[in-house]
């Protein structure tokens, strides 16, 4: 029962921080252009940051497939790739905590997606599952 809950939450997470992709590209025209594109006069900078941006953007979707592959591995039994999990969650945990202070509160979202995937990564790992 244990090991299905902690799946099933990893799983979740997983899928918010793929989806979370989406929602961060979509800021860029509804929220970022139009408070820096009409102050920059230089478009080649404008079109660095959104690249930067949009860069941004597809990693998150590519964690979100990769910690989907990594679920799919671990229900198959495979235990080797739990580093992976932990690497994003804690990236996910430090940019969230300095972004929540720093930008602004909507950041402790990845404060509770990282400690959510290093939870269930933790309660996956060999020898703590039912």
């Amino acid at each position: 029962m244990k090991n299905k809950l902690f799946s099933g939450l990893f799983l979740i997470t997983s899928l918010l921080i793929g989806l979370g992709a989406f929602g961060h590209a979509s800021q860029w025209w509804k929220h970022v252009y139009p408070v820096i594109g009409s102050g920059i006069t230089d478009q080649h900078m404008l079109h660095l940051l959104l690249m930067v941006w949009l860069f941004v953007s597809a990693c998150m979707l590519s964690f979100g497939i990769i910690l989907v592959w990594i679920w799919w591995r671990i229900r198959k039994g495979d235990r080797n790739l739990m580093f992976v999990p932990v690497i994003i969650g804690v990236l996910y945990l430090i940019t969230g905590v300095c972004s929540w202070f720093y930008v602004a509160p909507f950041f402790a979202l990845f404060v509770v997606l990282g400690a959510l995937l290093l939870i269930s990564t933790w309660a996956l790992h060999p020898g703590r599952t039912e």
